[in-house]
């Protein structure tokens, strides 16, 4: 039920399943309306003629990542985009989704939370595509040296990748960049998560609590031993 309902529901003493079932029907019915209130009687009561639908597709799809600190420089907070962009694109792919939509959720050090979104002129799941949407609409916030302490990439309004007409373009490259990812994905099924990753990631900051140390190269007294990560 939605906070409006809760509230008249709180205020009649109203606060489990128990207490719903047990409430006149009458009364139930002048608080929320006659509809609602039978509905929400009966749902109290175990009974709900509406059909089970336990594979229903999915409708969104999305990363997010609460940081170690709060950042206030745009450029980790852009690295940690395109790290939840290609998050969120490799799930796409593997589900066989293509996103009309990308969400950008954004909150702030004293816990308010913003969200914008930005219809794509193609449906897509490439990861540098959904970031460079997400980046546009952080960028568009205008915000200066604000801290922030999560940011969020959501893809919505998701079609079937198999039943979706794809757009041509004009003088575009037999080989683009999602024949990049699905190659990296092909080599992260085979070597493991973040096998293949832009190099904008590879060495990210400690703000979210899982940096990766930089290569460490080992010599000997011999010939320099091959580098250990």
């Amino acid at each position: 039920m939605g906070p409006k309902t809760e509230q008249v529901l709180l205020s009649l003493g109203l606060r489990t399943v128990g207490d719903l079932a047990r409430a006149p029907a009458g009364a139930l019915e002048r608080a929320v309306g006659q509809g609602a209130g039978r509905h929400l009687q009966e749902l109290a009561h175990g009974r709900d003629p509406r059909r089970v639908v336990p594979d229903e597709p999915e409708k969104s799809t999305g990363a997010e990542e609460t940081f170690g600190v709060d950042v206030a420089d745009p450029v980790l907070i852009h690295r940690e985009l395109l790290h939840l962009s290609e998050r969120v694109a490799g799930r796409l792919r593997s589900a066989g989704w293509l996103a009309r939509t990308v969400s950008l959720k954004v909150r702030f050090a004293d816990f308010t939370t913003i969200t914008r979104s930005r219809t794509l002129p193609v449906p897509s799941d490439v990861g540098q595509e959904l970031y460079e949407t997400a980046r546009g609409l952080f960028d568009a916030l205008g915000l200066d040296r604000v801290r922030i302490r999560l940011v969020g990439v959501r893809a919505e309004r998701l079609a079937d990748t198999g039943t979706t007409p794809t757009q041509l373009v004009l003088g575009a490259r037999e080989h683009g960049r999602r024949d990049v990812e699905l190659a990296a994905d092909r080599a992260a099924r085979r070597f493991g998560a973040g096998a293949v990753r832009p190099a904008t990631l590879l060495h990210r900051d400690g703000v979210t609590g899982r940096s990766r140390p930089a290569p460490r190269v080992e010599r000997s007294r011999g010939r320099p031993a091959d580098p250990q990560v």
